[in-house]
C-alpha cells in the first residue's frame, strides 16, 4: 500500500466535509467509497473521521452551534509554519475565516478564502499528518479548483504555498495547470 509519513509542503494533506446531514453523509460515503465512518468526537464538536482499511482518509462534521453547515468539502494544504502562511495569504488577498487554532496535539489549522473565492484550509501537523494513504481505491487522490480567475488563483498558490506548476492548457477554451510534486515524482493536484 503506497503511503507517506508527511505531506510535502503546499500539497493537499487533508479534506473534510461540513454537512447538514451527518448520518446521511456517514452512510453515503461509506456505501460509495467503502469508507468506515468513525464515531463523532464530542471533544471536537462532533467531528469524525472516515477511514479506509483503518487509516484516516477524510473528516466531517455537522453544524457548529447556530452556524448551519454549508454542505461543502474543504481541502487542507500542508505548511510547516502556519503563522507565516496565513500572513502571506492575507497579504496576497485571502480572507482569513478562522485564524490559526491548535487542535489538541494533532496540529494547527486555519481556514481561508482565496482571492478567487474558494474555501481552503491550511494544516501544520503535530501528531496527525493528515491522510497518509496514496494511490489506493478509496483514498483521496486528485483535487481541482474551478475558478473564474485562473491567473490570479495560480499566482496565489504559487506565492503562498510555493507551488511549482505545469501548464497543461493555456487557451481561451482550456486553461489548466497542475501542481508539480516537490519530490519530482509527478503531479499532486
Amino acid at each position: 500500500m503506497p503511503s507517506r509519513d508527511l505531506a510535502p509542503i503546499g500539497s493537499p494533506c487533508w479534506t473534510d466535509l461540513w454537512t447538514s446531514d451527518v448520518e446521511g453523509s456517514r452512510r453515503f460515503y461509506s456505501d460509495l467509497l467503502g469508507w468506515q465512518a468513525q464515531e463523532p468526537s464530542p471533544e471536537f464538536g462532533g467531528y469524525f473521521m472516515f477511514t479506509s482499511n483503518g487509516l484516516p482518509v477524510a473528516g466531517a462534521m455537522g453544524a457548529m452551534g447556530d452556524t448551519p453547515a454549508n454542505d461543502t468539502w474543504k481541502v487542507y494544504l500542508a505548511t510547516d509554519d502556519l503563522a507565516k502562511t496565513v500572513e502571506a495569504a492575507a497579504s496576497a488577498g485571502a480572507q482569513i475565516l478562522f485564524p490559526p487554532m491548535e487542535v489538541a496535539d494533532l496540529g494547527i489549522q486555519a481556514v481561508l478564502v482565496d482571492p478567487s473565492g474558494a474555501d481552503l484550509g491550511a494544516w501544520q501537523p503535530g501528531t496527525f499528518p493528515g491522510f497518509t494513504v496514496l494511490n489506493e481505491n478509496g483514498a483521496p487522490s486528485w483535487f481541482e479548483l474551478l475558478t473564474r480567475d485562473y491567473e490570479g488563483a495560480v499566482e496565489f498558490y504559487r506565492s503562498v504555498f510555493h507551488w511549482e506548476t505545469n501548464t497543461v492548457g493555456d487557451s481561451d477554451e482550456f486553461r489548466y495547470s497542475v501542481m508539480r510534486d516537490p519530490s519530482g515524482e509527478g503531479e499532486l493536484a
